[in-house]
């Protein structure tokens, strides 16, 4: 009996560190094709980099830079990264909420950075943003929900935001 539960522990073991493997070599390569996305040869955007987290300056914004305690307000759009933007799950961007079929009431979302409940991909991506800013914040599932689904999102989902960056009150 005791040989029996040894084996099935080990088995157990062997199988966590399998799945554990697996969601590095996932968060690896997903970073890996976000780098190709960033740096091709067609993108010619300024790239920042934050702890694996890419913010793309797709137009560049004015006056001080985010830090964290800082109050920012923004438009978003939450899409699955698929080489760029892929299937878009979440906005509070009102024209782009019309086109998909999503409801929204357009006000710009404010968060406290730093102290907030948004994942970490978001919370390194803000930093440094400025008002007037809009960008993409690109990031594996490891800065993301990981190995969670959530809402419509399967577990593992590499993610891209399309930011607007409408405020920003320096703490």
């Amino acid at each position: 009996m005791a040989k029996k539960y040894l084996i099935l522990c080990i088995a157990a073991l062997l199988a966590i560190c399998c799945d554990k493997e697996d969601r590095k070599n996932t968060y690896a390569n997903q970073e890996a094709l976000i780098d190709s996305y960033v740096s091709s040869p067609s993108s010619d955007y300024t790239a920042v980099y934050n702890e694996g987290v890419v913010r793309v300056i797709l137009e560049e914004g004015a006056g001080t830079e985010a830090a964290n305690g800082d109050s920012i307000y923004f438009h978003y759009s939450g899409y699955v990264f698929s080489r760029g933007k892929g299937a878009l799950f979440a906005t509070n961007d009102e024209e782009v909420a019309e086109e998909a079929g999503f409801v929204t009431d357009g006000k710009a979302f404010g968060t406290k950075l730093g102290h907030s409940a948004l994942v970490e991909g978001l919370k390194k991506g803000l930093e440094g943003v400025k008002t007037g800013e809009r960008c993409y914040i690109i990031f594996s599932a490891r800065y993301g929900y990981g190995n969670q689904t959530m809402n419509t999102l399967p577990k593992l989902t590499p993610l891209l935001f399309e930011m607007k960056i409408e405020k920003i009150v320096k703490n």
